[in-house]
């Protein structure tokens, strides 16, 4: 295993271990102190986590397209008065891609919920394991060809 992936998985593995304790305590008011902390880090280090995957995510999206793509992606760029770089290109993929998993999540957790749920509670109610999933599969989905234009719109 690489070193970046034992350290998702051990950071994954934290946040889990954060979630367990406010599930233990949340209903104890003198621990009050001790379930915000855990709710607090456990979020820091799910967002860590979702930010990393997105960056990998939008990297291989990025570096996978064909040349010609990319050349779309950044003429559309150019004529919209932004720098036509590769950093431009792939934060449009990465707003993409973002886009399409809070959807993804959002969805799923409404299924769970069995009524519309938030970005929050998407956010909040899957386990970051598998919110990780999605991201990376929805990276995936993005690498097949001609994907990333159609979903741009280009």
């Amino acid at each position: 295993m690489s070193r970046p992936d034992a350290e998702a998985d051990a950071a994954i593995a934290y946040v889990t271990g954060r979630e367990a304790q406010i599930e233990l305590h949340g209903d104890d008011a003198t621990r009050l102190e001790l379930v915000k902390e855990a709710f607090d880090e456990a979020q820091r280090v799910r967002e860590l986590l979702r930010v990393r995957t997105y960056s990998l995510e939008t990297e291989r999206v990025w570096a996978g397209l064909p040349a010609q793509d990319r050349g779309v992606i950044l003429a559309r760029l150019a004529g919209a008065g932004v720098p036509a770089t590769a950093d431009a290109g792939s934060t449009a993929i990465g707003m993409a891609l973002n886009q399409l998993v809070v959807a993804r999540l959002i969805a799923l957790a409404t299924a769970t919920k069995g009524s519309e749920a938030t970005a929050g509670e998407a956010m909040l109610g899957l386990p970051i394991a598998f919110q990780l999933e999605v991201i990376r599969e929805t990276g995936a989905d993005l690498r097949v060809p001609g994907e990333v234009l159609r979903v741009l719109g280009l």
